[in-house]
């Protein structure tokens, strides 16, 4: 194991904490929760677990660094106390309450209570201890009825009731149980004074705040794993270990329990069965045996174990087709091995699409396959997206990133982003002036100085900094890009990305705002593979890759996979007069009325010979109500996409 942490805690973090829930360490919840106890107790946090039953699970058996004696209060089992047996929920409550009492904690992070059945009226009774009450958000336990993951029910929106087409699966209830449930679950988390609750991605943080809108805001803390544990190593030496034949690349697979539905287990039976001939498959977690043409390694806890696997593997598949987060994914990243996900929940969140490894529609077989054999044959992709995972997976998701996300949230310190922010500075175009004057930079945001229209040095310097990059820009339009990105770069989108230069700069503009701690998110859209490649190694090498996802297509396909909500948009894709007409009247219903897209060469002159009709396409566009422009700047126009769309 690693020496001990130092765990002098500072005086603006609580004293103790205790951890509820209702397996320990087992399964996937359990081995999370292990981990945010190590993050805990690396902060000089004491700290303590209470949960209905442990299953013989020691922290020694799961943890990877030195337990610290002073700090580890110890598990405690608590199975006498089980919902839906002989007691009653008032004595449930009142018998737990005791045995928090114990621990004397501060704060109570309470995990899954699936397995306990614990009721949910113990929530707010744990406050009237004097504690601070944190959830986690492992899946969708906390906002539905019942279930863990709703699949494509939608009641969990507007009510669960006893036409619960899932109530006898795991967790069950007895469905004239379940409206009370869901009701029940509105009071405890609804209003301002609700119970605080945490993510353990975006995604699950969007699904909460989707069916409690009336919720406190949710904060984002994601898991992490020890990199100094999962980390790239021998593949020869770990397929040798584990008997893994050396021949053929190894697809590794990972699951709980593969006869989980919802881990994708008749579409990985399909994808095995073409690929069976081409590569080895193997996977750990329980039943994976069961699989033909898959080798099963076993279930394991062991980090040590893991980590072994995965340095056995060229590529890991995930099958999951719900998945809050895609632990198993994270863990992948961290030890270089390049990734084919189904895109399903938080997975997105890991694996950035063609940077570190493929998100490919969620259950499609085919497409699955495809990307495998293009992921393995692609020697000059495999060669950077190892390494890059790894950076961008330490960077993201070690144990010391993690600590200074609960260190951040147990202080108040939350991350935030500038949010919907258009600009309010309307220029008129000048027809002489702005067609004639590439350099122009004039502000649409109000400037934080008012004789100075540059945000910072960096600014004035940016078109000069990234002159080298390939795609052409003018200073006007690297100005532009810059202050859009500074003050509504959350979430970019770039429509025709050709080389990385206007993602960099815009990038560059978003993290140089320091009101943003959230950091932002980049999708680009293009349909050409060097395009897309030119993206990858110029982001890499600014070291930006970690915040963005890239898309092989059409605009039109991906705002059908991709449910993003962007802050701002650069169209610079089909420069013909029908592609930007079309990707015009796609943006008009996708994007938020006020969102601003600069439209690049809008002031090119092939606009005048018909070479392009990008001008022409937006002109109109404009006219029917579609958007506002607000002014020029170098070879663009910047626009807001109005309400009611084109």
């Amino acid at each position: 194991m690693n020496s001990a942490p130092d765990h002098r805690r500072t005086p603006d973090l609580p004293r103790r904490v205790l951890f509820l829930n209702d397996v320990g360490f087992q399964y996937g919840a359990g081995v999370a929760q292990s981990r945010q106890l190590e993050c805990i107790m690396g902060l000089g946090i004491e700290a303590g677990v209470l949960t209905w039953a442990h299953g013989n699970i020691r922290l020694e058996d799961v943890v990877t660094r030195v337990i610290v004696p002073d700090l580890w209060l110890g598990i405690h089992q608590v199975n006498h106390l089980e919902g839906g047996k002989l007691l009653s929920d008032e004595a449930l409550v009142a018998g737990l309450l005791m045995e928090v009492a114990r621990f004397s904690p501060e704060v109570i992070i309470v995990g899954n209570l699936h397995a306990a059945r614990w009721p949910f009226r113990l929530l707010p009774a744990l406050r009237d201890l004097g504690c601070r009450v944190v959830t986690f958000l492992h899946d969708a336990y906390l906002y539905t009825g019942r279930c863990a993951y709703p699949g494509s029910c939608q009641l969990y929106l507007t009510g669960c009731n006893e036409t619960c087409p899932t109530a006898t699966q795991y967790p069950a209830l007895e469905p004239d149980q379940i409206a009370g449930a869901w009701q029940l679950r509105r009071e405890i988390f609804g209003g301002p004074d609700g119970i605080e609750v945490v993510a353990n991605s975006q995604w699950n943080k969007r699904m909460f705040l989707t069916a409690l809108p009336a919720g406190r805001p949710v904060e984002t803390i994601e898991l992490s794993a020890n990199e100094d544990i999962f980390k790239p190593g021998d593949p020869a030496a770990a397929r040798a270990h584990l008997g893994l034949p050396g021949d053929r690349p190894i697809v590794l697979c990972a699951a709980v329990n593969f006869r989980e539905q919802r881990k994708g287990g008749q579409q990985l039976r399909d994808i095995v069965a073409a690929l069976q001939d081409e590569v080895t498959f193997a996977a750990f977690g329980h039943n994976a045996q069961e699989i033909s043409g898959l080798i099963g390694l076993g279930y394991h806890l062991n980090p040590y174990q893991l980590a072994l696997c995965y340095q056995a593997a060229d590529v890991f598949l995930s099958t999951a087709t719900e998945e809050a987060f895609g632990q198993t994914v994270m863990e992948a990243q961290l030890c270089g091995l390049p990734a084919v996900a189904f895109h399903a929940g938080g997975v997105e969140e890991i694996i950035r699409n063609e940077i570190t490894g493929k998100l490919v529609r969620n259950g499609d077989v085919g497409e699955t396959v495809a990307a495998i054999r293009t992921l393995l044959g692609d020697a000059r992709f495999r060669k950077v997206a190892g390494p890059w995972a790894r950076v961008y997976g330490v960077a993201r998701f070690s144990m010391w990133a993690q600590e200074a996300r609960w260190h951040r949230y147990l202080t108040g310190h939350l991350l935030a982003g500038t949010g919907f922010n258009p600009p309010t500075l309307d220029l008129p175009r000048d027809e002489q002036e702005d067609e004639n004057r590439t350099e122009l930079h004039r502000p649409s945001w109000p400037c934080p100085e008012a004789d100075a229209p540059f945000l910072s040095a960096e600014h004035r310097a940016i078109f000069d900094q990234t002159a080298e990059l390939p795609g052409w820009q003018t200073p006007g339009d690297s100005f532009k890009l810059y202050e859009m990105g500074y003050h509504a770069g959350d979430v970019i989108l770039e429509i025709g990305t050709f080389g990385g230069r206007s993602a960099t700069v815009a990038l560059r503009g978003a993290l140089a705002n320091p009101a943003r701690t959230q950091p932002p998110q980049f999708y680009g859209i293009d349909i050409m593979d060097d395009s897309i490649t030119r993206t990858r190694q110029i982001l890499a090498g600014g070291i930006l890759g970690q915040y963005c996802h890239l898309y092989h297509g059409v605009l039109r396909d991906f705002v059908q996979r991709w449910h993003i909500t962007p802050t701002m948009v650069f169209l610079d894709g089909d420069h013909s007069y029908e592609g930007c007409k079309a990707d015009l009247e796609i943006l008009s219903t996708y994007l938020r009325p006020g969102t601003p897209i600069l439209v690049h060469d809008y002031l090119n002159d092939e606009n005048k010979s018909g070479a392009i009709g990008v001008n022409r396409a937006a002109e109109e566009w404009a006219g029917r109500g579609g958007g506002r422009l607000v002014g020029c700047f170098g070879c663009c126009a910047l626009f807001l996409v109005a309400p009611g769309g084109s």
